[in-house]
């Protein structure tokens, strides 16, 4: 098998988002946000990579100019369903980021944007596994651990751009002494 460009890219860059955006999210609702991790700064870069998985998915279609009919069969098409959940995941992303930088009330920044942003990841993920889950010609993805599988490969990408925030925050309290 040997997929398309587009499509690793979309999934990489996606996967790792989710799994960032989840860890914050299950991090700042839990009161454990670690004073090192620039929660700005990663769902800025979490809103990056959704518009580049964005970009990316357009590269996969075969006429881009009628991008806008993918959405159109949203009732039977869970790829339908992914075009319409990967932006509304990127506007509930940039809402949460400009929320904390406009200085929103806590009920803002602190529960309701990581509860919405947690349901829009998992709506993201659910309906791209189930596109795989749905290939029926790929045997090893037609089972229903394809879910449990993207949620743990977002959440363990997701750790990279966490991992990478909190030490160019760290580097900078360093030099701050």
């Amino acid at each position: 098998m040997k997929p398309a460009w587009s499509v690793i890219l979309l999934s990489v860059f996606a996967g790792a988002a989710q799994g960032l955006v989840a860890l914050l999210a299950l991090a700042t609702l839990a009161g454990t946000a670690r004073v090192d991790v620039d929660t700005d700064r990663a769902l800025l870069v979490a809103a990056l990579l959704l518009v580049a998985a964005l970009v990316a998915s357009f590269f996969h279609l075969g006429r881009p100019e009628r991008a806008w009919r993918a959405a159109a069969m949203w009732r039977t098409s869970w790829l339908s369903r992914e075009v319409i959940a990967l932006p509304a995941f990127i506007a509930i992303v940039a809402a949460w980021w400009w929320g904390r930088r406009a200085g929103a009330a806590p009920a803002w920044s602190e529960v309701a944007a990581p509860l919405l942003a947690l349901a829009g990841a998992a709506a993201l993920w659910w309906c791209t596994a189930m596109i795989y889950a749905c290939l029926r010609f790929v045997e090893e993805w037609a089972q229903p651990l394809t879910l449990v599988s993207f949620v743990l490969v977002g959440l363990s990408s997701g750790l990279s751009p966490a991992k990478a925030s909190s030490i160019s925050m760290r580097s900078k309290l360093c030099e701050a002494k």
